[in-house]
């Protein structure tokens, strides 16, 4: 299977949307309603660069209705969705790294203070024909990690997209839902926990999105929406566990499948210089995935997930609707991830394979940046907004994505 390739032609030869040709799908307004264009995003298969900018385009667009619908100024699951969708984009994408791993297999900088001798590339380029294909591995690594993370991104979508889509229009034209359009709305969510397929934590972010609804109380209201923001993010956190994983465990995956598959000829005399190749290539992808992958970057920020969560720009750690945390439920669930106090201390992440230093570290980010309005801005440009909304890949001079 090639790799991705931004602006490649097989990406722009997209077909028109379902909705294109089924005007009975439409809202009032002339658009495809919401539900419609989630359906149509989710059944985009064959092409994972579009996807994701629709997926980043969409998830914006229901954070602004739900804005809208909650009141106050609060930012919801959503509205964090959109810059982690971004931010995904550019892997699925292949930005940036391929460069990177090419330059480890082909750099001889560290036998620098060695006595003179062949290259280890040179001396490994020959037995290529005996299967090794060294060049291989970084596509290979570049490949999986494309495909998990565009797996993952779409695996998110899929459960959350139109979950938030039937909210949005079960609640749009009703300013005091009852209890009927809340049965409506978590109707065929399945109790129980997410490690076990139960979607008992999307019921209950559910109801706390209602009840933030209902309430005037702007503490209370910034409170309740954390509380549904974290409980959303725990359970999509549970369902990304095994792509997170598969993705950080690439290049040790490929590696395998490279130096095991039978077959290899490998001659005795190379598998030392071989072996330290690929310990090379393992360190450095560990560099690169700890830079690149555990990175958010939000409109005004880029947040290095590795390192303590900094004040928002210009503001106090938390918005004085969360400077303190009154609802019980909220407080002991911030308390079970250490994100519970006035301080981000301790809260980077060592390794982002883990579910418990992952949601240290989102919960710190809910909380500190659920009132700062510039997360409420659009992910694109008016030009690619343009090309994104007519199912077309923004041209590089567009600007970059």
């Amino acid at each position: 299977m090639p790799l991705v390739a931004r602006g490649a032609g097989a990406e722009r030869g997209v077909r028109a949307p379902a909705w294109a040709a089924a005007p009975a799908q439409l809202d009032s307004s002339g658009a495809p309603s919401l539900i419609h264009r989630v359906r149509d995003i989710i059944a985009l298969n064959d092409q994972p660069e579009l996807r994701n900018l629709l997926i980043t385009q969409c998830y914006h667009d229901l954070s602004a209705e739900l804005v809208k619908l909650l009141g106050g100024r609060n930012a919801h699951w959503c509205t964090f969705a959109t810059w982690a969708s971004k931010t995904a984009g550019r892997f699925i994408r292949n930005e940036e790294v391929p460069a990177t791993l090419r330059r480890l297999i082909l750099s001889e900088e560290d036998e620098a203070d060695l006595p003179p001798r062949a290259s280890g590339f040179a001396m490994i380029k020959p037995w290529w024909g005996y299967g090794l294909g060294l060049m291989d591995i970084p596509e290979r690594i570049l490949l999986e990690l494309s495909l998990d993370i565009a797996v993952g991104n779409l695996k998110v979508f899929q459960e959350l997209g139109p979950l938030f889509a039937r909210m949005i229009e079960l609640y749009r034209d009703c300013p005091k839902p009852d209890d009927a359009r809340l049965a409506a709305l978590i109707e065929g969510l399945q109790p129980g926990p997410s490690p076990t397929g139960g979607q008992g934590l999307l019921r209950s972010a559910m109801m706390h999105y209602h009840a933030a609804l209902l309430t005037d109380d702007p503490d209370k209201k910034a409170e309740l929406i954390l509380l549904a923001n974290a409980r959303v993010g725990l359970h999509e956190q549970v369902r990304l566990q095994p792509y997170i994983a598969r993705a950080i465990e690439a290049p040790v995956r490929c590696m395998r499948a490279a130096l095991g598959t039978p077959g290899r000829r490998l001659p005795e005399a190379l598998r030392s210089m071989v072996a330290d190749k690929l310990e090379k290539l393992q360190a450095l992808w560990c560099s690169v995935a700890t830079k690149e992958m555990m990175t958010m970057g939000l409109p005004d920020e880029v947040l290095a997930l590795g390192a303590d969560l900094p004040p928002p720009p210009g503001s106090p750690l938390h918005c004085t609707e969360l400077a303190t945390i009154e609802d019980s439920d909220l407080y002991e669930l911030l308390r079970t991830y250490d994100a519970h106090d006035q301080t981000t201390k301790g809260s980077g992440a060592k390794d982002w394979t883990s579910l418990n230093d992952r949601m240290s570290y989102i919960l710190e980010l809910f909380r500190s940046r659920q009132c700062c309005p510039r997360l409420l801005e659009r992910p694109f440009s008016g030009e690619q907004h343009a090309e994104i909304v007519a199912w077309r890949i923004p041209k590089p001079h567009h600007g970059e994505l």
